[in-house]
Order: C-alpha cells, then sequence, then structure tokens
C-alpha cells in the first residue's frame, strides 16, 4: 500500500491540475468566502465564524514521545523511566474547534481535543488533551489570492501522567495561503513552527525541540451547483494534501529491554504523509472524510483516518 500512495498522489495532482479553460480570478472577480476552503489537514487561510467537530482515528506510532511531540517523555531527567517506553501506539481524536472573526480579515480560536490511547505495552487511557488557542490576521489578500499569518498556543492541560499531554507550553507562528487558480480549483499552503518552552531536560539535553510543519493542498470540484439567486452553492471537492514535518532537534525513548529505555537523537528526521479526501460544502455547512499515509520511515503514525463536519456562521 505504502508503494501505491506516491503514484496514487500524483495522479489525483495530475488529475486537480488538469487544463479545464479555467480562467484565475481576476480583480473584478468576487474574492474569498468563509466556505471555499477545501483542505482537511492544513490549516485554512480563511478567518471565520464556524464550529468544528473532527475525529482521528490514528494507528501505528512506533515512537510517540518523539521529540516530545505527542507526549511527553517517557524518560525523566535523572534517567528514570517515567513508562515503559512504547512500540506502539494507536489513538482516537474527538476534537471540538471554535473560531469567532471580529471581521474578514481576523479571528481568534480555541481547539479542545478528548484522546482515546492504545498504546501496546502502557494501559489504554482516555481523557482530555492539550488546549490549543490562537489568532489569525490576514496579511495581504486579493481576488485570487490571500496570505494569514497564525500563532497558536497549545497549553499543557492534558494529564502527562498518563500520557495524555507533553507537559509543556509550545508557541506556533504560521504562514498560511490560499490561491484561486480556477472557479473549481483552489491550492492551499502552510508553513509552521512549532516550538517547544521548558520540555524535559536530559543530561543538559533538551528532549523536546522545534519542528518545522509544511503543507501543501489542491481541491478541485467534482461537482457543483449554484442557486439561481447566486447565494447558496452546493459542490462535491476532491482534495490531496502533502504533509511534512521536519525536526530541528530533539530526543526519544525506544525500548532497550522490557524495563529500561535508551535514548536516540531525532534530530533531522523529516516525516512526511499523503492525503487524500473528498469534501461536501452545502453553503454554510461542509463534511470532510480523508485518509492519510506515512511515505517515509519515520512517522507519527503510518495511518490516519480523519471525518469533520463544519458549520460557519
Amino acid at each position: 500500500m505504502k508503494q501505491l500512495c506516491p503514484s496514487i498522489l500524483l495522479a489525483s495532482l495530475y488529475f486537480l491540475l488538469a487544463p479545464t479553460g479555467e480562467v484565475v480570478a481576476q480583480d473584478d472577480e468576487p474574492g474569498f468566502t468563509t466556505s471555499d476552503t477545501n483542505v482537511g489537514y492544513i490549516d485554512s487561510a480563511i478567518p471565520a465564524t464556524q464550529f468544528r467537530l473532527r475525529i482521528d482515528s490514528a494507528f501505528d506510532n512506533p515512537t510517540p514521545d518523539r521529540a516530545e511531540f505527542f507526549y511527553r517523555a517517557s524518560m525523566s531527567a535523572t534517567g528514570d523511566p517515567l513508562s515503559p517506553a512504547e512500540t506502539n501506539v494507536d489513538y482516537n481524536d474527538v476534537t471540538s474547534y471554535f473560531e469567532l472573526a471580529f471581521s474578514p480579515d481576523s479571528s481568534v480560536f480555541l481547539e479542545a481535543p478528548f484522546r482515546f490511547l492504545n498504546p501496546e505495552l502502557n494501559d489504554n487511557v482516555s481523557g482530555f488533551g492539550d488546549l490549543m488557542v490562537g489568532a489569525k490576521t490576514v496579511l495581504w489578500r486579493d481576488p485570487s489570492q490571500i496570505y494569514t499569518g497564525q500563532f497558536r498556543v497549545y497549553l499543557p492541560t492534558g494529564d502527562d501522567d498518563r500520557l495524555l499531554g507533553t507537559d509543556h507550553v509550545s508557541l506556533e507562528p504560521s504562514l498560511l495561503a490560499a490561491h484561486r487558480l480556477g472557479p473549481m480549483t483552489m491550492l492551499e499552503s502552510e508553513l509552521r513552527l512549532w516550538i517547544p518552552i521548558d520540555g524535559t531536560e536530559f543530561a543538559g539535553e533538551q528532549f523536546s525541540g522545534p519542528i518545522i510543519r509544511f503543507g501543501l493542498g489542491l481541491g478541485r470540484d467534482l461537482y457543483r451547483e449554484t442557486s439561481a439567486c447566486d447565494c447558496e452553492t452546493k459542490r462535491l471537492t476532491a482534495v490531496a494534501e502533502l504533509v511534512g514535518w521536519s525536526i530541528l532537534d530533539g530526543l526519544a525513548t525506544v525500548p532497550a529491554s522490557p524495563s529500561l529505555a535508551r535514548l536516540i537523537d531525532v534530530t533531522d528526521d523529516t516525516i512526511v504523509n499523503a492525503k487524500l479526501g473528498l469534501r461536501w460544502t452545502d453553503d454554510n455547512q461542509s463534511v470532510f472524510i480523508g485518509y492519510g499515509q506515512a511515505l517515509t520511515g519515520d512517522v507519527w503514525y503510518h495511518n490516519i483516518v480523519r471525518a469533520e463536519y463544519v458549520i460557519r456562521f
């Protein structure tokens, strides 16, 4: 399946970019609306007042404490194991997202995940994870493209003793963009820098480390219906996304024995995932179903299934 995924993604990108006689929006054409975004894994550049309920099911994370991005280190500063070094973790996240737009150019948001964790060695647990709050501000726009600055703060509200959180604050400045390639095709992208604050320190080294995240997504309408008043649109969109993470510094634990863990350096690890999905948009409501698969040996998960419902106001 892993060998097929790059070919499927390339075929999808060819389909999405295939010439269709579309004309890129000109200055006298309408700009972006809050329902224009298509992507399911990349953050949207369009501020909106909305509520989103998202369900993720991810499988086979062999190094869950890598750089303390998913959960806190399995080894303390003294070298004592805080929990067995995991060999595999599956999880399900149910995440509520609230965003309030003060204007077409700015918004604030809050994201609250509830996690069901299924480790191989540790006990199964469930509970609230780390809370996220942030804001978006449009930096520049015209009728065919928009660039937005986003700032997200990760708060350590998850119970790290039960492996439901990272046990540290993280900051994440981002640059988000959307480009209208035609009336039926949208290109969206992101560049994010995750910066952990006061993570676990071991032998003078920081266990956590900064991570660059980058993403590119294409959405192409397969079906589109606009009402006679041109005020409502129904559309079915095929979406192909490529999302990657590059770890600039950090450590991880791997099992040395059933009761002992050893440290490995994860600096320069790069993780890349391919995502494919479908989005149905009906005026101010939207439903997305997508599937993602790792393309690299280093992974946060080998496979992920995502479903979400969005209502915009």
